[in-house]
């Protein structure tokens, strides 16, 4: 064999090891890239329903404090009503009177 094979066969087999060792890389790097986003996308969900349990309890608490507020608002306006109806009978003396109506 002359030193001419014998370098041709150093050359394939330094060819064989570089794509070999592409191959494995490659595929070391995919995997580590699956890891990854599979791991982000944990996070991700984690955060998410994190997220929602807040905005949850958020419009859990509003809609309570919504309808408190509601019912003092009912209560207040029940109560300048009646006020109202019992000072109609002054308020149309008060109308006459300065009218000049009052007999």
């Amino acid at each position: 064999m002359s030193i001419f094979d014998w370098i041709k066969d150093i050359e394939k087999q330094y060819d064989n090891l570089i794509n070999n060792a592409k191959t494995i890389n490659l595929k070391n790097i995919e995997e580590f890239r699956t890891q990854q986003q599979e791991q982000l996308d944990k996070f991700l969900d984690d955060k998410n329903q994190l997220v929602n349990n807040a905005l949850m309890t958020l419009t859990t608490s509003s809609n309570v404090q919504i309808k408190i507020f509601e019912e003092k608002m009912d209560k207040a306006f029940n109560k300048i009503e009646e006020e109202f109806q019992l000072e109609i009978p002054k308020l149309l003396n008060l109308i006459f009177n300065e009218m000049g109506l009052d007999f």
